[in-house]
C-alpha cells in the first residue's frame, strides 16, 4: 500500500457551469502550515445557484480522472453554455517518506463534436519542499491532444522513456487513444500511467510517485459526495452507504446502497461490510443522538438475482427497547448514518478527505454545528462542504468560511474586516443588507415586487379554473 500522504492545498475552476473563475484556498494553506496532521475544513455558503456546487462537482470529475476511470459523456454539460472549453485546477501536498512537494494538476476540456466532450489538455507541476520552502515550479508532464510533435512536453523526458524502452513509443500512442475514445486521463489512465510507473527510478523519479500518489489518494482516501447520494435518502429509497475499511491487509472502499423502503437480498461478502460498518459507528452514533442505535434483522439465506448466496436483510432502529425499521427515522439521521463511517476516518487520518454537497440536509442545524466544532477541534482529516444552514458560522474559525458572489469572474470570498469578537453569521447577514464586502454576495430581492407577481400570476391560476 501506497503510504504517501495527500492533502488538497487549493480548487481553482474555470469556465465550469456558471463559474467563469472561482478560487478556494484552504486554511492549512492560508496559514502556510503545509504538511498539517490537524482538521482542515471549509464550509461553502452562498444563495442558491451562485456556484456552491460547481466545487464539489469539479471534484468529482477530478476523482475519476485520477482513479484512472471514463467521464460521462454528460460531463460535457459543465463547460459553461458561453464558453467552448472549461478549465479544473486542483493543487495537492505530498509527503512522500523521501520527499515532499507541491503538486499541481491542470486539466481542460472542450466540446466535441463526436463524443461531446475531449480532455484536450493535461499538465503535472511540482514544487518540492526543501525543509524551509518551496522549490522553483517545473513543468514535469504537459500533454495536449492536439500536439503534431511529441506526445508531451518537456520533450526530453519523452525522449527518456522512448530511449529506455522502444515500445514505449507505441505504448504511449496507444494509450493517447484509448484515453480520446474512453475519455480517460492520458496521465492517470491505465496505459499512461503504467508506461510513466515502469520506467527506471532515473527517469522517473520527478513525478512517479505523484502520480502513483495521487492515484492511490483518489481511490481510497478521497470521497466525494453529491447531491445524488441525498437524493435516494430524501426518496426515502436507499442507504447508500460511503465507507473506508481495513480488512486484514485490504483496504475496501466505495459506496454500498441498502433499500430503506424494503428488505434487501445482499451477498454475503457485502453483509459483512455492512456488519462492520454498523459495529463501529454505533458508538459514535449513540453518543451523537442519545440512545439511538441501528442493526441488521437477517431473515436468512437466499439468493440474489445473479443467483449468488447472500442473506436477505433489512435496516433496524433501536431506541431504547423499541425496534423499528430505520426507514422511519429522520432524513437527517439517515443522512448523518450514510457518511458517519467517512467522518470517522477524517477525524483519524490525516489524508483523509470527504468533499460533500449540502451537508445541512434535513440535519436538525444545533446538532450540526456540534458536529463541525468537534471535527474542527479534534479531526486530522479534511473537509470540504457546502450549506444553507447558518450555524456553521457561529461554530467555525472564519478562515474555514467563504462566500460564494453574484460576480460569476470572481466567484468565491471570504469576508473582509472581519474582527475577532464579530459573530460570522450576523456580518454575513448583515453584508447581504448593506453591502460592504468586495464583491456582491447576494442578487438582492424586491419583497414587494415578489407579492405583486404570486398576485399576479394567482390571477392567471384562479381565472383558468373558473373556465
Amino acid at each position: 500500500m501506497n503510504d504517501t500522504a495527500v492533502r488538497i492545498s487549493e480548487i481553482e475552476i474555470s469556465g465550469f457551469k456558471n463559474t467563469q473563475y472561482g478560487r478556494i484556498e484552504m486554511p492549512s494553506s492560508i496559514d502556510k502550515n503545509h504538511f498539517s496532521n490537524t482538521a482542515d475544513i471549509l464550509g461553502i455558503y452562498g444563495q442558491n445557484g451562485s456556484g456552491k456546487t460547481a466545487i464539489i462537482e469539479a471534484m468529482s470529475v477530478i476523482q475519476m480522472l485520477l482513479t484512472g476511470n471514463s467521464l460521462p459523456k454528460e460531463t460535457s454539460h459543465y463547460i459553461s453554455e458561453d464558453k467552448d472549453s472549461c478549465t479544473i485546477r486542483v493543487k495537492f501536498m505530498v509527503q512522500s517518506p523521501e520527499k515532499a512537494a507541491l503538486a499541481e494538476y491542470t486539466v481542460q476540456f472542450e466540446r466535441s463534436e463526436e463524443q461531446g466532450l475531449a480532455i484536450s489538455r493535461e499538465t503535472l507541476t511540482s514544487s518540492l519542499w526543501n525543509g524551509e520552502k518551496f522549490e522553483t515550479k517545473r513543468n514535469l508532464i504537459d500533454y495536449s491532444c492536439a500536439s503534431k510533435g511529441p506526445l508531451f512536453t518537456p520533450r526530453y523526458r519523452f525522449e527518456d522513456l522512448i530511449r529506455t524502452n522502444e515500445e514505449n513509443w507505441i505504448n504511449l500512442n496507444v494509450a493517447k487513444r484509448l484515453a480520446q475514445k474512453n475519455m480517460v486521463s492520458f496521465l492517470f489512465g491505465p496505459e499512461g500511467k503504467s508506461v510513466f510507473l515502469s520506467a527506471p527510478d532515473r527517469i522517473s523519479q520527478d513525478y512517479a510517485y505523484l502520480i502513483d500518489g495521487l492515484s492511490q489518494y483518489a481511490g481510497m482516501n478521497l470521497f466525494v459526495i453529491t447531491n445524488a447520494h441525498s437524493g435516494s435518502i430524501s426518496m426515502n429509497f436507499m442507504l447508500p452507504f460511503a465507507f473506508r475499511l481495513k480488512v486484514g491487509q485490504t483496504i475496501t472502499k466505495g459506496e454500498l446502497p441498502i433499500r430503506l423502503e424494503g428488505p434487501s437480498v445482499i451477498t454475503k461478502e457485502q453483509y459483512d461490510i455492512v456488519d462492520r460498518i454498523i459495529t463501529d459507528m454505533n458508538t459514535v452514533l449513540s453518543a451523537m443522538i442519545p440512545g439511538l442505535t441501528i442493526g441488521i434483522h437477517n431473515f436468512g439465506e437466499q439468493l440474489n438475482e445473479r443467483g449468488r448466496e447472500g442473506y436477505k436483510i433489512q435496516l433496524i432502529s433501536k431506541r431504547d427497547h423499541l425496534i423499528i425499521p430505520l426507514s422511519y427515522e429522520s432524513e437527517g439521521i439517515i443522512k448523518i448514518i450514510s457518511v458517519l463511517n467517512v467522518l470517522m476516518c477524517i477525524y483519524n487520518h490525516p489524508s483523509m478527505c470527504l468533499i460533500i454537497d449540502e451537508l445541512d440536509s434535513g440535519i436538525y442545524e444545533y446538532l450540526l454545528g456540534e458536529l463541525l466544532s468537534v471535527m474542527e477541534k479534534g479531526a486530522k482529516g479534511q473537509l470540504i462542504f457546502t450549506s444553507h444552514n447558518l450555524r456553521a458560522l457561529e461554530m467555525l474559525h472564519k478562515k474555514s468560511i467563504v462566500f460564494s458572489t453574484t460576480n460569476s469572474s470572481n466567484r468565491y470570498i471570504r469576508l473582509q474586516n472581519v474582527k475577532s469578537n464579530n459573530n460570522l453569521r450576523d456580518l454575513y447577514l448583515r453584508s447581504i443588507t448593506l453591502g460592504g464586502q468586495r464583491e456582491e454576495i447576494y442578487a438582492e430581492t424586491d419583497t414587494v415586487e415578489i407579492g405583486r407577481a404570486f398576485r399576479r400570476a394567482g390571477k392567471g391560476v384562479f381565472d383558468g379554473f373558473k373556465k
